[in-house]
């Protein structure tokens, strides 16, 4: 309570000069295996006692960011996913001098930054030489959403972030857990209104939703098109329900958005232009027309029905892969023929 010292106060007074003599020795900044120790001993602190903490966090953020532009060490983007998630208590706010309009500014700030550097990165590399970074990057992206999707939203890179996310489906060559975080940061930012947030998080999201979905018409096609050629042989199989969520959150947002509650022409082209796309064919010999069309109507059939019919959805994109790698038959789409 108020009034009273923390319990490890006398330890972070012992710890903190170690720690910044640490943080400012060239020969441990250069060190990665450091760096990235020293980093999670921050996100511990952070974690155990953020109010302390926070009169420091300026001091530690700068540093962060600094050790990060020098070694693209992606445990430094760790610490950010930590810092936004504790950032969403009132206590370390005020404790780091911060009030929420000061906190939104400071952490869009923070992420326009660190996207411009990975951005200039994961260019320069190339994304499948970069997946830890890219992993990494789009898990600190999903924590803004969840945590402070007013900083997300305000992010003058935001376009350029969700561009970069649509092409990592592909780029990153099926790496799995760089493709995996950039698929459940749009999955989830393209279908907000599934996921159960707070309400003063809803409102800003809702504020924002005509950016949401101006995104969304300028890259749906490519991610329609990412998750059923990946499904369909592009990726590997471990990916295929985190290909199917993204697929089937894109379909209930624009049915949600319809004003007739139906798969609109935008939607059905998209899906059409997924199912004969060239790479898809080349993919797999198995996929003919008929199939195509079938998984098509079954999916928009499922999607009318809403979140609920998600499983059912994600069991049709599974054996729709199936078919294509010739593991099952065409036959296998019957059982989902809705009557």
């Amino acid at each position: 309570s108020i009034g009273e010292t923390h319990v490890l106060t006398d330890v972070l007074t012992a710890v903190w000069p170690v720690l910044k003599d640490i943080s400012t020795n060239s020969n441990c900044r250069r060190n990665e295996d450091v760096l990235s120790r020293l980093f999670d001993v921050h996100s511990q602190l952070l974690n155990a006692v953020p109010t302390l903490i926070g009169p420091h966090f300026k001091d530690i953020i700068s540093f962060i960011v600094q050790a990060y532009e020098e070694t693209f060490c992606a445990s430094a983007l760790d610490y950010v996913s930590a810092a936004v998630e504790s950032f969403d208590s009132e206590q370390i706010v005020a404790a780091a001098g911060l009030d929420e309009q000061s906190k939104s500014a400071l952490f869009t700030q923070l992420l326009s930054h660190i996207y411009q550097r990975t951005f200039a990165y994961v260019q320069t590399k190339g994304p499948s030489e970069c997946t830890q970074v890219i992993k990494a990057f789009f898990e600190v992206a999903q924590r803004y959403l969840l945590f402070c999707p007013e900083a997300l939203c305000q992010c003058p890179e935001l376009p350029s972030l969700f561009s970069l996310g649509t092409a990592c489906l592909t780029e990153c060559q099926g790496e799995i857990d760089s493709t995996r975080s950039a698929l459940v940061f749009l999955t989830q930012f393209i279908g907000w209104k599934s996921i159960h947030l707070p309400a003063t998080k809803v409102r800003v999201l809702r504020n924002y939703s005509s950016t949401i979905d101006n995104l969304l018409l300028q890259h749906g096609e490519t991610i329609t098109k990412s998750c059923i050629g990946g499904i369909s042989g592009g990726a590997p199989q471990i990916l295929w329900p985190s290909l199917s969520e993204c697929l089937f959150a894109i379909m209930l947002h624009i049915i949600s958005e319809s004003p007739s509650g139906e798969p609109n022409a935008v939607l059905e082209s998209w899906l059409r232009s997924a199912m004969t796309n060239n790479s898809l064919l080349n993919n797999s010999q198995n996929i003919t027309s008929e199939i195509g069309t079938s998984t098509i109507q079954i999916l928009c059939d499922l999607a009318r029905q809403g979140l609920k019919s998600k499983p059912k959805a994600k069991m049709v994109m599974i054996d729709f892969g199936k078919i294509a790698k010739g593991e099952t038959t065409p036959e296998a789409l019957q059982a989902y023929s809705i009557t």
